[in-house]
């Protein structure tokens, strides 16, 4: 006769066995997480590369990650260069208003309801030789104590999100070389626990995931050469860094229109009105034709999700989870579509009506 707990101690054991794997796996979860993304998204062109080199798995794994490098990295160093660029046009104005002081500009004071308070803030500041660098070294000196911890945190921030990528990318390259393996056996674990409802979910979560990524990845490039485009050809100055930045905040509901709202209206204090409404109004129109259209239609197209669903799933994924949540909303709602569609079958695999 079977001990009456055998059962019980063997669910315990097992989930012991994975509350302490997720202990010890934690710090490098999203790093997990981004690299299985990553793979699911790219995995049709890692396989022509395969095929290309002679199915050799090591060079054709290295070229993959190579290209997802490359694809990642060169966009970042870019940005870097015109943030570094403009930064440095930035401090040499502010080296030339400390030394001999600057009026403010006139389009300054024509700014509605925050025009005065910016002409009398400025006068205070920036007028006056020398004033800058006073105020300057006695904010540091009030801010000294703090000084090293903030350091030590941007530091460790800096470190910890270049760790991240490296790491993303080196657990990348495994899923490459070891990805037809690795997805035999998640197919054979899942055709075990769920038998015949695997197929309708293993077949639904790659779909979501290229079609989330295609949205993020497509729309947010295209956003951004559309925005740089734009504030360069109204002589906007750092438009490439903006237009970058715009993309990034079209993330968030509402960031983006603000953003054009505030350029709009330094663009009227200077006596372009027009160009400023126009400013604000195609590029809010812009945002809202690529986050709530075509994104959504890149999501649906390899999903049979209804449009409200992948609307509803990155814009509640972002709220809750952030941008890794713009992948995992589309994917959690395309499990429950297919959730829903077994609920309407009956057993012989019919509609149950």
């Amino acid at each position: 006769m079977a001990f009456p707990y055998t059962s019980l101690v063997s669910v315990s054991f097992t989930l012991a066995i994975l509350l302490a794997a997720f202990v010890v796996l934690k710090p490098f979860l999203l790093a997990v997480v981004w690299a299985a993304v990553i793979a699911l998204a790219s995995w049709p062109l890692h396989r022509r590369i395969r095929s290309a080199l002679g199915n050799r798995p090591n060079l054709s794994a290295a070229c993959s990650t190579s290209v997802i490098a490359l694809t990642l990295v060169v966009p970042m160093v870019l940005l870097a260069v015109f943030m570094i660029n403009d930064l440095y046009a930035v401090g040499t104005y502010l080296v030339e208003a400390d030394d001999v002081g600057k009026l403010p500009p006139v389009w300054l004071g024509q700014m509605p309801w925050v025009g005065g308070f910016l002409i009398r803030k400025w006068e205070l500041v920036m007028a006056h030789p020398h004033e800058l660098s006073r105020l300057s070294q006695e904010w540091l000196f009030s801010q000294l104590n703090q000084a090293p911890q903030l350091a030590q945190y941007v530091l460790v921030d800096f470190s910890s999100r270049l760790a991240t990528l490296a790491f993303a990318l080196w657990v990348l390259f495994f899923f490459y070389r070891e990805g037809d393996g690795l997805v035999a056996k998640i197919n054979f674990m899942g055709h075990k626990w769920l038998q015949r409802r695997w197929p309708s979910y293993s077949h639904s979560i790659p779909g979501a995931v290229r079609g989330a990524v295609n949205g993020l990845v497509i729309v947010g490039f295209c956003e951004t050469l559309v925005f740089s485009a734009l504030f360069a050809a109204v002589g906007i100055p750092s438009a490439v860094l903006l237009g970058a930045l715009a993309a990034i905040l079209a993330l968030v509901p509402l960031a983006a229109p603000a953003l054009l709202a505030l350029i709009g209206v330094m663009l009227a204090a200077q006596g372009a009105t027009l160009i400023g409404m126009y400013v604000f109004f195609f590029g809010t129109a812009v945002v809202m034709a690529a986050d709530y259209i075509v994104r959504p239609w890149l999501i649906r197209g390899d999903t049979e999700l209804p449009f409200l669903a992948v609307l509803f799933g990155f814009l509640g994924g972002i709220a809750t989870m952030g941008i890794v949540g713009l992948i995992i909303g589309p994917v959690i709602l395309a499990l429950l579509l297919v959730l829903l569609r077994e609920a309407t079958l009956d057993d012989t695999g019919d509609l149950g009506l």
